[in-house]
């Protein structure tokens, strides 16, 4: 089995985690989403769900709609009620019309890619809705950052403990903290971790 560079080096730095990736055997590139509007609307719908219960909802909407990607446009003319009708929270909907218009107004889909890490923190942390854990997953997932861990996301805390990385329902700071030796590869490490899980 012929293994990245990444995880060669992942499993050198650390044996818990080399037992995963051995199991999991090499797992390829991830295929970087270059939607980042349908990108960041899915990442909104899948926040606190399941990520079984948001592909459901998703593909409602996208149903409804008629289409296979959203678009702006999609939701531009809709009112936060009738976003809601589609099976979101008040919250979510919230979020969604707000960054429909962000990226109709500064046409963020040309603009996202030639920002640095930094900036996209500082423009999505500003969007309603929008917290530390959408950001990381939308830059692991969609910007394809190699070095994204996310303590505060559920399942990564639970493969952990699994792992006896970290005692059960430790701080997240302690799962942040373990997470550092994985560094620049955070990102695969992460992945291993969900895979580790099904």
């Amino acid at each position: 089995m012929s293994y990245s560079i990444a995880e060669k080096k992942l499993m050198k730095k650390d044996t818990l985690l080399k037992k995963i990736i051995l199991s999991n055997t090499h797992m390829k590139q991830i295929l970087i989403e270059s939607n980042l509007y349908h990108s960041l609307i899915n990442i909104i719908i899948s926040q606190f769900i399941s990520t079984q219960a948001a592909k459901s909802i998703s593909e409602k909407m996208m149903k409804y709609f008629g289409t296979d990607i959203f678009n702006p446009h999609h939701f531009y003319s809709l009112t936060i009620d009738e976003i809601k009708n589609l099976g979101l929270s008040t919250n979510k909907s919230k979020s969604v019309t707000e960054v429909t218009k962000l990226f109709i107004d500064s046409n963020l889909e040309m603009v996202i890619p030639d920002m640095t890490e930094e900036q996209v923190d500082t423009l999505l942390l500003s969007i309603y809705g929008i917290g530390p854990w959408s950001v990381q997953m939308f830059k692991l997932f969609t910007l394809g950052y190699p070095d994204i861990f996310s303590a505060k996301d559920a399942a990564l805390r639970k493969a952990m403990e699994n792992l006896d990385m970290v005692p059960i329902d430790s701080p997240e700071s302690f799962y942040e903290e373990y997470s550092q030796q994985w560094a620049p590869y955070r990102s695969i490490a992460s992945r291993h971790l969900w895979a580790s899980l099904h």
